[in-house]
């Protein structure tokens, strides 16, 4: 009897023992054995992609061959390939395809991106610039951003798109201009004047300098800031006595208010040297610094004196009617924004000391002329 009990335990261990084997067996095949793919997964997208527009051939597990048997190719058959030539050229047609699509897309996104903080319309101008010249000139347009510019020479005229060549000029014209750039930022037409005078300028002023005659007011001007040289940086840091003395050792005379005045704001009492309205690109007017003369080409007065509206403000020889004691300084400087116009005046320098933003242009009598030859007379 008890032999029988322990014969009866043996088995029922024997086969827990198999059952646990088993259970081990099949967990541990769970665990090694390659999980499903999932089908939110990237991978498992472009797979199944693939299987849709690459023509696989059959694996020999799972092909069905004319000879009726399975698994195994027929003799003298060469095996399939994966695509055909033509196939494949497809599939990398198809991808270069997307590839480019989706790099537009980038870069609209991208450009969408830049334009959201980009609301700033381009500003066109000329150069020369308009206002009085003695001779026929040609005339190239820039932009202080890229853009689309146009321009046309007849207020009723259709827009014609600037390429790059200079547009001639011979006579007296109003030449009108517009400009968008990519993000759709648009400046608004205006006219640029121009006026046609032949004139021997050398026959009444030094070479130097510039004929300003507005009704019986004639005289001479430097044509920059002193010392009076395109493209030098123009003298600071100078007192008044200073700027007179400079302006007697070339044979000239430092220039009152009024002949400032009149100078800047031409035969039509424009504002500023280039226009009625403040431009804020025109002039050095919105910087840190002085900057070269003639640096800025549409910083040109009517009659061809250059930066009388900012870069540095410019001392006279007329006293302050506020205060005698003091000298009208004219102009602004490089930071004076609107206020740099040609009716601006300031007066509370010390003439006796030197100042930063505070230069001098030079002035001169003009030489006997003929009669009948005043722009801008009444």
């Amino acid at each position: 009897m008890r032999k029988k009990k322990s014969v009866l335990l043996i088995v029922v261990i024997a086969i827990a023992l198999l059952l646990l084997l088993l259970l081990c067996f099949r967990y541990f095949k769970g665990r090694f054995q390659e999980p499903p793919p999932n089908p939110r997964s990237s991978e498992f997208k472009i797979r199944t992609l693939l299987e849709k527009t690459t023509p696989f051939a059959d694996s020999a597990n799972k092909d069905t061959l004319s000879s009726g048997k399975t698994g195994t190719l027929p003799k003298n058959r060469p095996p399939r390939t994966r695509a055909s030539a033509r196939d494949a050229q497809r599939s990398a047609d198809s991808a270069a395809r997307k590839a480019d699509s989706l790099a537009a897309i980038d870069t609209a996104r991208a450009g969408s991106a830049l334009c959201k903080n980009d609301t700033t319309p381009p500003w066109v101008y000329t150069d020369p610039a308009g206002g009085l010249h003695h001779a026929a000139l040609s005339v190239k347009l820039f932009g202080t951003k890229p853009c689309a510019i146009e321009w046309k020479t007849d207020s009723n005229a259709a827009w014609n798109a600037f390429t790059g060549a200079a547009i001639a000029i011979d006579k007296t014209i109003t030449l009108w201009l517009r400009a968008k750039d990519s993000c759709g930022n648009a400046m608004a037409p205006r006219g640029e004047q121009y006026e046609l005078a032949p004139e021997d300028t050398v026959a009444y002023c030094p070479s130097d300098m510039e004929h300003i005659l507005v009704g019986a007011t004639s005289f001479c001007m430097d044509r920059y800031e002193w010392p009076n040289k395109k493209g030098s940086l123009p003298r600071a840091y100078i007192s008044l006595y200073q700027a007179m003395d400079t302006c007697v050792s070339a044979g000239k005379r430092l220039c009152t208010s009024d002949e400032w005045t009149i100078a800047c704001t031409g035969p039509y009492g424009w504002k500023y040297p280039y226009g009625q309205a403040y431009e804020l690109y025109a002039c050095v007017t919105n910087d840190t610094m002085a900057r070269p003369s003639g640096s800025r080409p549409e910083c040109r007065g009517y009659f061809g004196v250059f930066d009388m509206s900012g870069n540095l403000a410019e001392w006279t020889s007329t006293k302050s009617s506020k205060n005698t004691q003091f000298y009208n300084v004219r102009g602004g400087f490089w930071e004076s924004g609107p206020q740099s116009g040609c009716f601006d005046v300031r007066y509370s320098y010390y003439p006796q000391n030197r100042h930063n933003p505070v230069g001098l242009r030079c002035c001169a009598d003009a030489r006997p002329q003929p009669r009948n030859r005043q722009h801008g007379a009444d």
